[in-house]
């Protein structure tokens, strides 16, 4: 069986940043996954520059799909992650708004997504990690060109 050496390490690198993450702040009784993490730092970081959050921002951000999108949001309303309210403008829209434990959540953990990058990048130089970068963002363009 062929094994994509570049899509084979991006893959082993989401587990074991997913399995250090895990170790190091330990199970949440809401049981948040990384992604979930994510979805709260981004909401938080829109929230403090003054923007509105609403699903196809999550969609476009994360490149996953409406119904997966949805589906997560429904499982992080649940846990009590994130709320959804109605926008003054357009009662269609439901912006996404997080729960004071999810921002609680998110203050904790950041420093925990510091450490993860620093372990990430121990040993690369500057220009490495720009090198990286971009090389990775041309490896996303090519995938979503095709989707």
């Amino acid at each position: 069986m062929y094994r994509d050496p570049i899509g084979h390490r991006i893959k082993t690198i989401n587990n074991l940043m997913r399995k250090a993450m895990d170790k190091q702040t330990g199970q949440r009784p809401d049981r948040a996954t990384l992604m979930h993490c994510w979805i709260i730092g981004f909401v938080q970081d829109r929230e403090d520059s003054g923007l509105d959050t609403f699903p196809k921002d999550i969609e476009k951000e994360f490149s996953i799909n409406r119904s997966t999108t949805s589906e997560m949001l429904k499982l992080m309303c649940k846990k009590g992650m994130i709320e959804r309210e109605e926008v003054e403008y357009d009662a269609r829209l439901k912006k996404i708004v997080l729960t004071e434990s999810s921002r609680n959540h998110n203050r904790q953990i950041e420093d925990k997504m510091k450490e993860l990058h620093q372990k990430l990048i121990k040993d690369l130089s500057k220009e490495e990690i720009n090198t990286f970068i971009k090389i990775s963002d041309k490896l996303i363009n090519n995938i979503k060109e095709d989707l």
